[in-house]
């Protein structure tokens, strides 16, 4: 079995479910973003049951991307979770060196089979749960040409907005800080805790503070509204994390651009860092805000 250094984990984008993707990406694109690609399911994969339709967008130029997905679903654990959830973020993607070797690794290390390990036409890939039951997809790009395509690092707007990753809501902080960094590589670059709450922000092995400055957060429910998220649906995928030159610019520009306004900018107690939280029209998944933070190393 492969460890993990050899498996080559990077952050690639977060993925949300949503029956209307051509309305619902209106903000975004409203909000500086841009598409990256439209995919259909006949690109990487088809089954019987139809395909789906998929839009990848970025903003700001970093690797880490969303990606929008509508059914029809390919396959039924997708369609029983859309049957569940509805709109919402449903998966992390990361790119590997293997992906049959990473699910070997990943189910021997406390991940739990959703999709079994599949050959695409331009990738091989698999979906696990990790072990407070978030979704992870891994994806091994196989094809010589394909790729989901990225921008130059241009930040976006006069607010200089950048899209940068992340943000899970867990259960147990420290035990799934401790299971992604042994067992996905990922370093803890920061960490914030006043004896009751913790943010941990971690890293890939392939970060850069000014080029590739991704970052995943994982962090107990710290909000109202992820207190009673939690109640209702248990650990999940909490935000997408922005970052802005200007952030009062980048939050007027937000909501401007049809964001729903959650709370105005303020220094977070705990990270000192100018945060505003919005809701975005895709099932009112929470977006999350900050002045440029770029941890060292």
């Amino acid at each position: 079995m492969k460890n993990v250094k050899e498996l080559d984990y990077s952050i690639h984008h977060l993925c949300i479910y949503d029956d209307k993707p051509r309305d619902n990406m209106m903000p975004y694109l409203r909000w500086h973003h841009g598409i990256t690609n439209y995919f259909s399911g006949a690109v990487f994969h088809v089954t019987g049951d139809g395909h789906s339709d998929y839009t990848f967008m970025g903003c700001g130029g970093h690797a880490f991307g969303i990606q929008i997905e509508a059914p029809p679903f390919q396959f039924e654990y997708e369609r029983i979770w859309w049957a569940d959830h509805g709109r919402g973020y449903n998966h992390v993607c990361w790119l590997t060196s293997n992906a049959r070797a990473s699910m070997d690794h990943l189910l021997a290390n406390g991940a739990t089979e959703v999709m079994p390990f599949e050959e695409f036409p331009t990738y091989d890939g698999f979906v696990v749960h990790d072990p407070e039951g978030r979704w992870i997809e891994i994806m091994e790009y196989t094809d010589d040409t394909f790729r989901v395509q990225e921008f130059t690092h241009a930040p976006s707007g006069q607010c200089g907005l950048e899209m940068v990753g992340n943000a899970e809501v867990c259960q147990d902080v420290e035990a799934m800080t401790d299971w992604y960094t042994n067992v996905m590589d990922l370093k803890v670059a920061k960490e914030f805790s006043d004896g009751k709450n913790k943010v941990v922000v971690m890293v890939d092995k392939n970060y850069d503070p000014i080029s590739r400055r991704n970052l995943f957060i994982i962090q107990n429910a710290r909000h109202d509204f992820e207190k009673e998220h939690m109640v209702q649906h248990g650990p999940y995928i909490s935000s997408i994390i922005y970052q802005a030159k200007d952030v009062t610019r980048a939050y007027e520009d937000a909501l401007w651009a049809g964001m729903k306004e959650l709370q105005a900018p303020v220094i977070d107690s705990l990270t000192g860092l100018l945060t505003a939280y919005m809701r975005e029209p895709c099932g009112d998944n929470v977006l999350m805000l900050t002045e440029h933070f770029a941890p060292t190393i």
